[in-house]
């Protein structure tokens, strides 16, 4: 009992200082980020610590190893908690994964002719929530993408007190497996945090990269990280849709690996160095020192063109947005796709990755950095970053949240996202 009433004690203070927390568990490293808001801004963050370690017991969205992953997460958060000097006791989760599934719902409502109520709105989102596929999932997020009154064309973002005889909702709303859900607060728990918000990483990785006008107007953002590429869509000024294509950085690297006859490690300083995706660029014909293995095992010096490398990345990234253009083309949101696209990651930093986004996807192509990137610092204002610090500003964009997302810690009853369906009875409660 002592244990929890000193953690509610340290979470109040935590609030009072305006303190702000994220942790991003991604396939290659976990990030942890510690910020105090602006209050004269209220998108600007005054970064005190970062945190980074290799992701242990975590791959490809899935909990390989509860007690690896646990530690991950505690040194992570106390490299944080070290550079900031203040203890945090409850983060703002990411959550991703091929389970982690957008569905786009819609419902419509008759206020009869009279001006439309914030009672209303919650009536109608609550219609809309309920109409989501896979009862047994955890409901994450729900977002208003537009609005239409009377039938009558042309988008609609605020329908509170125009008078209408008809009302109807274009929802996106994300769901995941209530056994991911839990098992990944539950070791967040162990490291004695609480989770105070779950956040799609795809569209903290939008969040943390998209400037006003692209939001607004609408954008994919395509996070290339080491394990898989996350996508996202925003249009109307919301998140729209979400998807996930099993293919990363670390998928290049042990290409590397494989092609060269090298270590997973030497394959990775290589990439870094000297790998490219560009097949027409320039000092492909440079010769460069590339560690191979011999037949005693061990790594012998040996030389190579550039040329080599890029033979073997570009075919990979080829087949990465192949596969992000066909995901593009299934989706719930295919007729009305933006056509600018942002890529994000730390992936997305290989040269020519962007120009081979730019002929799949048949769109321009930005290479997005974290819009706070003035507040981070020279190590963590790269694109590899963006998830984290979009989730510590995505509760400053406003976006229109119909369902609560996760909030507590292990010491409260429930899991985040529990009993997803409590929207639509606690409408059925308001108005009966």
């Amino acid at each position: 009992m002592a244990n929890l009433g000193a953690k509610r004690i340290a979470r109040l203070q935590n609030q009072r200082a305006g303190i702000v927390a994220s942790l991003d568990i991604g396939c290659s490293k976990t990030t942890c980020l510690i910020a105090r808001p602006d209050i004269a801004s209220p998108r600007r963050m005054h970064v005190l610590g970062s945190g980074r370690q290799q992701t242990r017991g975590f791959t490809g969205g899935t909990i390989t190893d509860m007690e690896g992953l646990e530690r991950t997460i505690r040194l992570a958060v106390e490299d944080a908690e070290r550079e900031a000097g203040e203890p945090i006791s409850e983060v703002i989760l990411g959550i991703s994964g091929p389970h982690v599934a957008a569905h786009l719902t819609e419902a419509a409502i008759e206020p009869g002719g009279r001006a439309i109520s914030q009672r209303d709105l919650k009536r109608l989102h609550a219609l809309a929530v309920s109409k989501v596929p896979n009862k047994t999932a955890d409901l994450l997020a729900a977002w208003p993408v537009v609005y239409t009154i009377d039938k009558a064309a042309g988008r609609v973002r605020r329908p509170v007190g125009m008078i209408a005889s008809g009302l109807h909702v274009r929802m996106a709303a994300v769901t995941a497996p209530r056994a991911v859900v839990r098992n990944l607060v539950e070791c967040v728990g162990r490291a004695h945090l609480g989770v105070r918000q779950l956040v799609p990483s795809a569209i903290a990785a939008g969040a943390g990269t998209l400037i006003d006008d692209e939001i607004e107007n609408g954008t994919i953002c395509i996070d290339m990280g080491a394990g898989v590429t996350a996508v996202s869509v925003f249009l109307n000024g919301a998140p729209a849709w979400l998807g996930l294509v099993p293919a990363g950085g670390a998928h290049v690297t042990a290409d590397l690996a494989q092609g060269l006859g090298t270590t997973f490690a030497a394959a990775e300083r290589l990439k870094g160095l000297y790998g490219t995706a560009d097949l027409e660029g320039t000092g492909l014909s440079e010769r460069i020192e590339a560690a191979r293995l011999g037949d005693d095992g061990r790594l012998h010096a040996s030389r190579i063109e550039r040329r080599e490398l890029a033979r073997i990345i570009a075919p990979r990234i080829e087949e990465t947005f192949e596969l992000v253009r066909r995901l593009l083309d299934k989706s719930d949101v295919r007729k009305v796709l933006p056509h600018r696209v942002v890529l994000t990651g730390g992936a997305s930093q290989l040269p020519g990755v962007r120009e081979i986004a730019g002929r799949h996807l048949r769109a321009p192509v930005r290479m997005g950095r974290p819009v706070m990137a003035e507040f981070l610092g020279e190590t963590l204002a790269t694109p590899a970053f963006s998830t984290p610090s979009g989730l510590l500003i995505y509760s400053e964009l406003g976006f229109s949240d119909a369902a609560t997302a996760g909030s507590g810690g292990p010491e409260e009853s429930g899991a985040p996202g529990s009993g997803w369906m409590n929207e639509a009875f606690r409408w059925l409660k308001e108005n009966f």
